[in-house]
């Protein structure tokens, strides 16, 4: 490859990187967040922290109460918590936020856990044998990852009847907001895609799905 090729190259991958970042910054601060209530027939709560001890962090405890406020105002009768464990045997995060979820009013018969998931794409995978057939969904995250999120479960094949922000944008240890997430999101964009495009090879191929899914992580 010459050097002008591979220069042309890294222009064009720096362009679309930048044009990443600004559509993500972009939607993370135009998304409102006074809606109206959404309806669904499940509402679908995403993890994001989760420690070794099970404990989850701010970021995974406002997703679920917000799950539980739109579950209370009558959005949905479900509420899916999806997110895997942070180490083999600890508790899920999909468990950590549907004690919140408990805490904050939202009845048991409501609630179903999804604990092996690892990324948005795995997360998609793995609630989707858990919805009726046709099942129209209200996704629940914070805005700057809501489009990651919407096309990850769009990919999947389910049915998305809403995107409703729990937050604008987490904050770090020191309560600030962590800018870093906005620069982590304009390349989680393209990172899923590549692995979205492996796991339908793979398919193709004809690997088991058992195997594809792990790829997803």
């Amino acid at each position: 490859m010459g050097v002008r090729r591979l220069g042309r190259l890294i222009r064009t991958a720096l362009l679309l990187w930048a044009a990443s970042l600004a559509a993500v910054c972009l939607w993370t601060f135009l998304w409102p967040l006074d809606r109206p209530l959404p309806r669904g027939d499940a509402i679908v709560c995403l993890g994001a922290g989760v420690n070794a001890a099970g404990v989850i962090d701010a970021a995974s405890r406002a997703r679920a109460g917000a799950c539980a406020a739109l579950a209370r105002a009558g959005a949905a009768p479900v509420v899916v918590f999806t997110g895997g464990a942070a180490a083999p045997g600890a508790p899920s995060a999909a468990a950590g936020m549907a004690a919140v979820a408990r805490a904050a009013g939202v009845a048991e018969a409501s609630v179903l856990l999804e604990e092996d998931a690892h990324s948005t794409l795995q997360n998609a995978l793995n609630t989707r044998p858990r919805l009726p057939e046709g099942a129209r969904v209200i996704l629940v995250t914070e805005a700057f990852h809501l489009p990651r999120a919407w096309a990850s479960f769009r990919a999947m094949g389910v049915e998305v009847a809403a995107l409703y922000p729990a937050l604008r944008l987490r904050a770090g240890r020191d309560g600030t907001p962590d800018w870093t997430m906005l620069l982590r999101e304009s390349v989680a964009l393209w990172f899923n895609a590549g692995r979205y495009a492996a796991w339908r090879v793979g398919g193709a191929l004809g690997i088991e799905d058992s195997r594809r899914g792990d790829w997803l992580h």
